[in-house]
Parts: C-alpha cells; structure tokens; sequence
C-alpha cells in the first residue's frame, strides 16, 4: 500500500471517530408521527440517527457553507484532526493514539501517549 493511501484511510477513519460522540450526545429528537402516536427518543429508528450523524458531519466539513465539500475543504479538516490524534506531535499515528481517542469519552480525558 501507498503512503499517500495509509495516510488517507487513517485521515478518514479519524473524521469518522471525531464525528461519532456528536452522535452520542443527547439530541432533542422531532418526534415522528406513527398510529400509535409519537416517536419516543429510545424507539427512533437508525435511519434518524444516520441522517443526524450524516448532516453534522457535512456541516463540519462544509467550512464556507456552500453545500459541498471541496478537496481542500476535506483535506483542512483531516489535517486539524490527524494533528489532534497526533499527541506527541510526531507526524505520525501510533495504535495507541488511535485508541485514546477512539476509547476518550464525552467525559474522559485519557494521558496523551508519548
């Protein structure tokens, strides 16, 4: 595999966790009508969380709001979060810097690996 295929796929799998606790955090959901009434917020179905996670992720890529995302929209932001995955600032992703973001947490803040 190229370098330039690696760095993208770690770029990519890196937007992905930095997008998913945006997911898990409570939403106030608009409750869809069904016979038996209203959606409750634990019986809303995937497709509404997928289409939430979808749209935040858009929006934080979309930086100048124009409703796409140009290359180099997408590159700032994999590049912001290659370097917050990046603890010891070596330019490169070790496995556990990968798994300290991956395992950190809305409330937890894990010691940067070295």
């Amino acid at each position: 595999m190229s370098p330039a295929f690696v760095r993208t796929t770690l770029i990519v799998a890196g937007l992905l966790v930095a997008a998913a606790p945006a997911v898990a955090q409570k939403q106030n959901p608009v409750p869809t009508q069904t016979p038996d009434g209203p959606w409750q917020k634990k019986d809303r179905p995937p497709e509404a969380l997928r289409e939430r996670f979808e749209q935040r992720f858009f929006e934080k890529l979309d930086a100048n709001r124009d409703g796409v995302v140009s290359r180099d929209e997408f590159r700032r932001q994999a590049d912001e979060r290659f370097d917050k995955l990046d603890a010891n600032k070596d330019g490169k992703l070790s496995r556990e810097e990968i798994r300290a973001e991956v395992h950190k947490g809305p409330d937890k803040n894990p010691p940067k690996p070295q």
